[in-house]
């Protein structure tokens, strides 16, 4: 893995580096706590999912194979559990790859775009990502308990919204020309 700086776009389009974004103390405690939550992605996941579901119940309409759908073609509640389950494992491995890749601004960077990619060909909108990160948090507290103090939060969200950001960028870009720009460049 290289060591190039993780950088993101300022709304003036100035560049900013992941190690200016996020202090060093605040990528130690997203490690640190990541270690810990990373032993039981099938609790952290579906503790994620089913608080979406509940607090935003519109979103589930992304989720066709998961969600049950009843003869008027209307969402039910009932979720198939184990495809949830398994789904919301992939979604926190995805995390984990990018807590893993934060000292590789090339790799976590394109992996980000990617997912953005793959999200908007699925019909998930760029401001629905901001939906997600109340759901994150309330994983993150359960899991971590008295660890999830307001500094290792505060550091969780920066780093969601700089996984935003970039997923955003690929959410632009469905096909990837960015990616082929930026191979050429």
């Amino acid at each position: 893995m290289g060591n190039a700086p993780v950088s993101c776009l300022t709304d003036s389009g100035e560049l900013m580096h992941l190690n200016k974004y996020l202090t060093q103390r605040q990528l130690q405690l997203v490690h640190d706590t990541w270690d810990i939550m990373k032993q039981d992605l099938p609790t952290l996941g579906l503790t994620v999912f089913l608080h979406l579901f509940q607090n935003e119940p519109d979103l589930k309409r992304l989720f066709p194979k998961i969600v049950q759908m009843n003869e008027k073609n209307e969402l039910e509640w009932d979720v198939d559990r184990d495809m949830l389950q398994r789904h919301a494992v992939t979604v926190m491995e995805g995390l984990g790859a990018a807590v893993e890749s934060l000292d590789d601004s090339d790799f976590l960077n394109s992996v980000l775009i990617s997912i953005g990619q793959t999200h908007i060909k699925r019909n998930v909108k760029p401001q629905m990502l901001r939906r997600l990160w109340p759901s994150l948090n309330e994983g993150f507290t359960k899991m971590l308990g008295e660890q999830y103090n307001k500094e290792t939060m505060e550091a969780w969200r920066r780093l969601y919204n700089y996984i935003g950001f970039q997923m955003k960028k690929g959410m632009s870009d469905p096909d990837g020309k960015l990616l082929d720009d930026d191979a050429t460049t």
